[in-house]
């Protein structure tokens, strides 16, 4: 496969200059744009085949900017990578015309499928007459800010790690790399800042998905306690019980209301948005 002429813009919040996914480095050759003011002076003056818009937190300028790209260019293929992900976003890029929409760390087999189908779509498109997209007007997310993450988001990228991660093994040596601190300073800001240690903020994201999940009458605790990260049904139900005030098995096809507490029980945890 001949290697793609890849525009890549970073509009990284908090991880401002990372390291590009090396599986893009295997099949791309690079033009960086770091202003996105140059960005449609780079797209005519350099042989693009694709460009690629990687973001952490998306705000809404970094969006719209991506749509007007798209619209303004519509036989350019688009990447859209992203750190923060939920479905309505999903929805959003795809609506936008976005060629593929990855959710950082992109996994290996991911980055080949995506290049290697926008390879085989190039090479179809110069034997066939261009056609007209259409770019969808959608609503940008609701979750998505206003404005680019300050960086009081040095910290933004362990919170987003925890909810898409916390029914796995979390480590703080991994989470304190992606913040790009070592494990005790990354320990000791996370305390300063949220006044909570970071173990005791996934232990109680845990414990809050889990009153969640144990809504449901058909559940069983020890399904329960492995579908939110624990390993050991019985610490399960400790950590629950001291947290909470009330063993999960009490709380089986109920929430917390019928039991006679209020959502003032569930853990405070800091949260992205």
């Amino acid at each position: 496969m001949q290697k793609l002429q890849t525009l890549w813009l970073d509009l990284n919040a908090s991880l401002r200059g990372h390291e590009i996914p090396s599986e893009f480095k295997a099949h791309c050759e690079f033009l960086y744009c770091s202003d996105i003011d140059d960005l449609e002076a780079a797209i005519y003056n350099q042989p693009i085949d694709v460009v690629c818009f990687d973001f952490d937190y998306p705000d809404r300028r970094g969006l719209r900017l991506l749509r007007e790209t798209k619209l303004a260019n519509a036989w350019l293929p688009v990447i859209m990578l992203t750190l923060q992900h939920s479905e309505s976003l999903a929805i959003w890029s795809y609506r936008a015309g976005v060629w593929d929409y990855l959710v950082k760390p992109v996994p290996k087999r991911e980055v080949e499928r995506c290049l290697l189908t926008l390879s085989r779509a190039m090479a179809m498109r110069k034997s066939q007459p261009p056609r007209t997209l259409t770019v969808r007007s959608s609503k940008i997310p609701d979750e998505v800010s206003f404005t680019p993450k300050s960086l009081d988001g040095t910290l933004a990228p362990a919170i987003y790690y925890v909810e898409k991660h916390f029914r796995s093994k979390v480590r703080n040596e991994d989470v304190a790399k992606l913040c790009g601190m070592s494990p005790f300073r990354f320990s000791r800001a996370f305390k300063d800042t949220f006044g909570i240690t970071f173990r005791d903020y996934l232990g109680a994201y845990r414990v809050k998905e889990a009153c969640r999940l144990l809504e449901n009458p058909a559940v069983s605790v020890t399904d329960v306690a492995f579908a939110v990260g624990f390993n050991d049904a019985s610490y399960f139900s400790r950590v629950f019980r001291q947290r909470i005030g009330v063993a999960p098995s009490m709380l089986v096809g109920h929430c917390l209301e019928d039991l006679g507490y209020s959502q003032e029980a569930l853990p405070k945890l800091p949260h992205h948005s």
